[in-house]
Formats: structure tokens, sequence, C-alpha cells
């Protein structure tokens, strides 16, 4: 198969950071576990049967189940934890006031570094792109945390700092065009030499086709291996795993 992207045309990849290159889903589970083990810890044996996968699995249930509704809730992403952590604490002896799910999820938080994990196939892949293409972050996430993960994982072997953009710091949110453009200008790149690789159909591949950016969407659930559409004048290819990049470029 010839690949959709060459170095004579394409420049610059730019990366989404959480569920493109970092697992951050299992690294939320894990954290998850944790934290719950600990709270289930303080209490008899004799008081629950209920275990702190069954929480975890309750809980992401009724998570999707919020997500996937025809119309989208108009809750806030804290509003949802609370109300999504107390049904799934509902058989547990405990009182889940939103004190308690703000401390829970804090807890979580803290706990997560110490799970974060690369998807399979990322150093390889990042490596044999390295070495016809600049490589870059451009992630809605908290900056000081997407630094501690680039080191903790030794990706800034590939991944300089100055090559990290985030939303905290360099203006508004993906899908807006302001963090791409920034992005672009800081790396002396163009659009059309640009490419964006991102887990989000919304945030990463729309927002970078907006931007005039082409783009790659990693989603396990494509029929095809690896497929190709277009937004506009923008090639969009689809891909199942962050491995199967090689073959694009």
């Amino acid at each position: 198969m010839s690949p959709f992207f060459s170095p004579t045309r394409k420049k610059v990849i730019f990366f989404d950071m959480n569920n493109t290159i970092l697992d951050r889903r299992q690294c939320f589970d894990s954290a998850f576990l944790e934290v719950m083990n600990d709270y289930t810890a303080r209490w008899e044996p004799d008081e629950t049967l209920f275990t702190a996968q069954d929480v975890l699995q309750s809980y992401k249930m009724e998570w999707s189940r919020h997500r996937k509704a025809p119309v989208r809730s108009p809750l806030s992403p804290d509003e949802l934890r609370h109300i999504c952590l107390r049904k799934a604490l509902h058989p547990l002896p405990v009182n889940v006031s939103t004190a308690f799910t703000r401390a829970f999820f804090e807890q979580v938080e803290e706990q997560e570094d110490h799970f974060v994990a690369l998807f399979p196939g990322v150093e390889d892949t990042l490596e044999a792109l390295s070495q016809n293409y600049k490589l870059a972050i451009i992630s809605n996430g908290n900056r000081r945390r997407l630094q501690s993960n680039l080191d903790k994982l030794k990706l800034t072997r590939w991944i300089t700092e100055d090559r990290l953009f985030s939303s905290e710091k360099d203006g508004p949110r993906k899908p807006h065009p302001a963090i791409f453009e920034r992005a672009l200008k800081t790396m002396n790149a163009a659009s059309n030499q640009s490419v964006m690789v991102g887990n989000s159909w919304r945030n990463d591949v729309v927002g970078a086709a907006s931007s005039g950016l082409d783009a790659i969407w990693i989603h396990p659930g494509n029929m095809k291996k690896i497929s190709e559409r277009r937004i506009g004048k923008q090639k969009v290819v689809i891909i199942r795993s962050f491995k199967q990049l090689i073959y694009t470029f």
C-alpha cells in the first residue's frame, strides 16, 4: 500500500496527547480502582460484596449512557461525574455528596500519573516518523501534566517542550483554529505542510481541517484497517491504532 503522505509534501506531524499517544482510559481505570480500593479497605468485610471493579464498571456504564443520549446533556463534566459516581456507589455505605465526589476525583487525578502508559507501538512509531518529520503536540490538556507525562515516558526524545502546545497556555481549546494557527506559526510550517493525528473527530479532525491541515483519525471501531475520506479539500485518513501510522507516511 502506498503511503498517504510523504516528506516531500509534509513537514510537521501534530499529535493529540490523551487517548492518542497516552492510554488515558486505562490510566483512569487503574487510578479509579486504586482510590476505590482505599475506600473499601476501611469498611468491615461483611458490609458489602460490591467490589471496586463493580463500582468502576457501573460508573463507566452510567457515563456512557449519558454521553450516548440522543440529546446531549447540558450537565457540566463535574456534574456528570457526580451523578455517575452517586449511581455507582448507591449499593455501598457512603454518602456521595458533591464534596465527596470532588475529593474522590482529586485523588483519582493524583493517582493517574502513577499509571500513565503509552498505547502499543508508540515509541517505535515516533522513532520512525522522526527520521523525516518534525513532531509536536496540540492538546486541550493541562500543560504541567502534559509536560510531566512527556518527561516520565521519555517522549522528549522526539517531542521537546517547545513543541508542546496546550490550550491552557496557547489560546482557546481545540477545535478553535487559534491553537492550530499558533502551533503552525511556532513550527514555521504552512497548514498544507502539516498533518494532525488524534482520536477526537470534532477536536482533532474537524478542528484541523477547518485550519487547512490534513488529518488522521484514530478510530478503533473503523471497519477497514485504513480508509480515507475528505472534509472539503482536506484529506482525512482513518486508522484503527497508533502503530498503523507507519503505513500512512
